[in-house]
C-alpha cells in the first residue's frame, strides 16, 4: 500500500516539474481541455434559458372590471438581458385611482416560476402606458403622490401567462392573487 503511494507522490511531482518545465506541452493542452468542457455545459444551459427566454417575451395583462385600471406587464430582451416594466394603479384611498410605471427590479424566471419586485412608485392621475406619435412630444406631468413600500410579486408560469401573488408591507396590493395572460408577441 506504501508503494502505491509513493509511486502517486513521485508520478505528480513529475508531473508538476514537467509541467513547469514545458507548459505549453502539458498544462496548456489539458487547460484548453477542461475550458472547452465549461464552455460546452454553459452554451446548454444558455441555450435552455434562451429558450424560455423567447417565449416568455412579450406584453401581459392583468384585467380588472374597469379597462383603466388594467395591469400590464411587458418583458423584452435589451443588450441580452431579460429585462421588464410593470404598469399598475394603486387604490388612493379615498382620492381615486393612481397610476404608475415601474421597471422590474430583481427580476428572476426559472422553467416554471417568475419573481420580481417593484420599488418606489410616483403615483400619477393618468396611465403611464401611453402610445405617442413619432414626432409628438409626451406631455408633462407632474406626480400627485409616491408610495414608497416594495410590491414583491411571485408566482408560476402558466399557459397562457402567470399567476402571481403580491406581498407589500403595507397593503398596497392591488389584489394579493392576479392572472396575468398574454396578449402581445413583441
Amino acid at each position: 500500500m506504501k508503494r502505491i503511494f509513493k509511486i502517486i507522490g513521485i508520478l505528480l511531482i513529475v508531473y508538476f516539474f514537467l509541467a513547469y518545465a514545458f507548459p505549453k506541452f502539458i498544462a496548456i493542452p489539458f487547460a484548453a481541455w477542461n475550458s472547452q468542457q465549461v464552455w460546452k455545459e454553459i452554451e446548454e444551459e444558455r441555450s435552455e434559458t434562451q429558450l424560455l427566454d423567447n417565449e416568455i417575451i412579450g406584453v401581459y395583462e392583468y384585467q380588472t372590471e374597469n379597462k383603466e385600471e388594467n395591469h400590464s406587464i411587458f418583458i423584452d430582451i435589451v443588450d441580452n438581458e431579460l429585462v421588464g416594466f410593470y404598469f399598475g394603479t394603486e387604490d388612493g384611498s379615498g382620492h381615486g385611482i393612481f397610476h404608475y410605471g415601474n421597471p422590474l427590479l430583481n427580476f428572476k424566471l426559472t422553467e416554471n416560476k417568475i419573481a420580481f419586485e417593484i420599488g418606489q412608485r410616483e403615483l400619477f392621475k393618468t396611465t403611464r402606458n401611453k402610445v405617442y406619435e413619432a414626432d409628438e412630444k409626451p406631455k408633462k406631468e407632474i406626480a400627485v403622490g409616491i408610495s414608497k413600500s416594495v410590491l414583491k410579486y411571485s408566482g408560476k408560469l402558466t399557459e397562457f401567462g402567470f399567476e402571481l401573488n403580491c406581498e407589500s408591507e403595507f397593503q398596497d396590493c392591488w389584489e394579493n392573487k392576479m392572472e396575468f395572460k398574454k396578449i402581445y408577441d413583441l
